[in-house]
């Protein structure tokens, strides 16, 4: 009869070694996934007293662990990231490590008296009047293996880019006549310049470079479809600008959302539209040429001003 794994068996490699040199990307989750070590304002993680806790103890483990060594590692409001490499054999295994460093804070909170110490941060139900919990950990870890570079370098920019991605979370989408959206719908009403964004396929290098520095000096809405080569380069000078960005997609809205566009969706600056279906997954012609007709309606001046139209 065969044993039913446990949960650690489930979560590791079968017939993996973890005490064998390597990097590990591992996670571990706040107990019920609350809210216990701070908050993301704006793009940046801002850990509380528990969450500096965590970062104290994970930054102590080469201490304790000569074959040890850390590299990126990110606390987030209800969980946390780090990079653990092991390099040499004959030492504990990473199993071992984790549930040291997890009982680490744990005593070090319960030392501290939870009553006297309370957890507050956005998304918790536990405020500065309330005692903190007791308990800090979900049960066990998660881990992936890094077997190359190519992997590392992934799970290092996922750690780096993980408080970005969480201000996204709350970004508003929903539906606006016949279209769906996710961002400002405020801007559909914005008063001022609006630019309605077209770059040709045979615009030069210079001609976009010309262009790029004009969009990132604007202070008006742009209006495109950011589909040509061009376009999208453009794309990058106004993500880091103070215009205002309506991106009328030529396709399905996609379900996640790019962390290059993070800095203008925090300032609801951003506006995604799209009012084709779900499963139109990639542009045709006539998807382009309908949505390029809705960028131009959108941004007609009223009578008796100036278009703001660029066409390379």
């Amino acid at each position: 009869m065969e044993l039913k794994k446990s949960m650690s068996q489930k979560l590791r490699m079968d017939g993996r070694d973890y005490s064998r040199p390597g990097w590990y990307f591992v996670t571990l989750g706040a107990d019920y996934h609350r809210h216990l070590f701070g908050a993301v304002e704006g793009c940046e993680m801002r850990p509380n007293v528990l969450g500096q806790l965590v970062e104290r103890c994970w930054a102590e483990i080469p201490q304790h662990y000569g074959h040890i060594v850390l590299g990126a590692w990110q606390v987030m409001p209800n969980h946390f990231h780090g990079l653990v490499r092991i390099v040499r054999a004959g030492g504990k295994g990473l199993g071992e490590v984790m549930n040291v460093f997890k009982g680490a804070v744990t005593r070090e909170w319960r030392r501290r008296g939870t009553n006297a110490v309370a957890v507050h941060s956005v998304g918790s139900r536990y405020s500065e009047k309330e005692p903190a919990p007791a308990a800090v950990w979900a049960p066990n870890y998660y881990d992936v293996i890094c077997f190359d570079a190519d992997e590392l370098g992934v799970r290092e920019k996922y750690i780096r880019a993980n408080p970005r991605r969480w201000a996204l979370r709350d970004v508003p989408q929903g539906m606006i006549r016949q279209s769906r959206y996710k961002g400002n719908t405020e801007l559909l009403q914005r008063p001022g310049r609006r630019w309605a964004l077209r770059v040709s396929r045979r615009a030069s290098e210079t001609d976009i470079v010309a262009l790029q520095n004009k969009l990132a000096a604007f202070d008006g809405l742009v209006c495109s479809t950011f589909f040509s080569a061009g376009e999208r380069v453009c794309l990058k000078a106004l993500q880091a600008g103070k215009a205002g960005i309506i991106w009328v997609l030529p396709m399905a809205m996609p379900e996640t959302i790019a962390t290059g566009w993070t800095d203008a969706f925090v300032e609801s600056r951003a506006l995604w539209l799209s009012a084709f279906a779900d499963e139109l997954h990639e542009a045709t012609r006539a998807s382009c040429e309908q949505a390029n007709h809705w960028v131009e309606r959108f941004c007609e001046p009223p009578i008796g001003e100036g278009k703001c139209h660029d066409e390379a």
